[in-house]
């Protein structure tokens, strides 16, 4: 059975369970918390070593090909202008529809912020690089810049470097080999995330209250995935059929979307990406981490959508053309950071900028508390299916991909 097809089917399985069991006997909801958790952790469970071994190997592939320059120029390309593209669709689509406020609801704080630059420079750069290994378990960053920096340095020596060079090549095949494995199993894993997923929302206080911006983002989705990158795949990728693509990472996609966290999602789109669309191990190794990081264009349009909504609430005030463009660069600039807080990213991106407007607004972020896992679900599938876009046409402009039949996809 296709992977997609276990994942659906775990899916369905979840939410139909999710719909008819009450989330108010406590010794379920924590066996249903303690299973969501573990789940999540499976499906990270190689993600790091992976990232390390693959991330060294493909950097010293690329820069032996003397292609590494061309690689990441692409890269930092394609991840500026979708979250720039993205947050100008989102805006349009938000002013163009104009949702009605939403009454100000009284919540619990909760203290939402990024790691500050100090913290994320000292992780990358700690007393003892060992410390990367045991620290950080949160924050993929370290891991991928020394796993970069060594693969920088393999080709100093080619003969004395060779048995590392080896052992990274060796350890990334093996680390993939358990990565595959994982992912195969994760449909049951599905199941146990839809379940707590739909609990949830069905049981979210005053949920009829967001539905406007429920269909906001849904409409924003849909265009984004199933109009948008299409056309990208099309115009930039040999005016090929464009849907095999989007239905290649239809897998990744479920997954990110059932889960919330990229990191979550990672393995399953490596995967994918190899054995579907034909990307080698030394482009998808090296490009796929950083997007994971800050490849976050559906994290910034959702995050878009969703403060003019929190602005609209609390001022009856018409936004000025300024205001827009203000909460346009930052939910740009706050989804870089994005990749520091995995699983809660928009959440974080909503409250820091909340913070930063001011005028009464700085605990703004908490009147969405209701429905903060369909944002992160809707935010991390659109990053998921930019990754995966992006990935693909880098690929193929470096003429590195081979053609895989639709039959053959895993």
């Amino acid at each position: 059975m296709k992977i997609w097809l276990k994942y659906l089917l775990g899916i369905t399985i979840g939410i139909i369970l999710g719909t008819f069991i009450s989330p108010e006997n406590i010794v379920f909801r924590d066996i249903l918390k303690f299973l969501t958790e573990l789940t999540i952790n499976i499906g990270r469970y190689t993600v790091f070593p992976l990232v390390f071994f693959g991330i060294g190997y493909g950097t010293f592939k690329l820069k032996q090909e003397k292609r590494i320059t061309a690689v990441y120029l692409k890269m930092i390309a394609a991840i500026a202008i979708s979250s720039t593209l993205l947050v100008l669709i989102a805006t349009g689509i938000v002013l163009l529809f104009s949702p009605d406020r939403i009454p100000i609801i009284i919540e619990n704080q909760i203290s939402y912020s990024f790691p500050g630059y100090r913290d994320i420079l000292k992780s990358v750069f700690p007393m003892s690089l060992f410390q990367i290994f045991t620290e950080n378990n949160n924050f993929l960053l370290p891991v991928t810049f020394l796993g970069f920096f060594l693969g920088l340095n393999f080709s100093f020596d080619k003969v004395m470097t060779r048995p590392a060079y080896q052992l990274f090549d060796a350890m990334s095949r093996i680390l993939y080999h358990i990565g595959n494995f994982i992912v195969e199993i994760l449909g049951f894993g599905m199941i146990i995330l839809a379940a707590n997923f739909t609990i949830q929302i069905i049981h979210a206080p005053q949920l009829i209250l967001f539905y406007q911006l429920i269909i906001l983002l849904t409409i924003n989705t849909v265009i984004i995935i199933f109009g948008v990158y299409p056309a990208f795949i099309y115009f930039l990728g040999g005016k090929q059929n464009p849907y095999k693509i989007l239905y290649a990472i239809m897998a990744p996609s479920l997954a990110a979307a059932a889960s919330g966290n990229s990191y979550f999602t990672l393995t399953s789109l490596i995967l994918h990406l190899k054995e579907n669309l034909g990307v080698p191990r030394k482009i998808g190794s090296s490009t796929l981490p950083f997007f994971t990081l800050f490849g976050k264009a559906g994290t910034a349009a959702v995050t878009s959508i969703t403060f003019f909504l929190i602005l609209k609430s609390y001022s009856s005030l018409s936004i000025s053309p300024s205001g827009i463009l203000w909460i346009m660069l930052f939910s740009m600039l706050t989804s870089f950071l994005a990749g520091s807080v995995p699983g809660i990213g928009v959440l974080v991106s909503l409250a820091v900028m909340c913070r930063l407007y001011g005028k009464g607004i700085e605990e703004g972020f908490l009147i969405i508390g209701s429905i903060a896992p369909v944002l992160v679900s809707f935010s991390v599938l659109i990053d998921t299916v930019t990754a995966g876009v992006s990935t693909y046409l880098i690929t193929y402009h470096e003429k590195g991909n081979k053609e895989i039949p639709v039959k053959d996809f895993i």
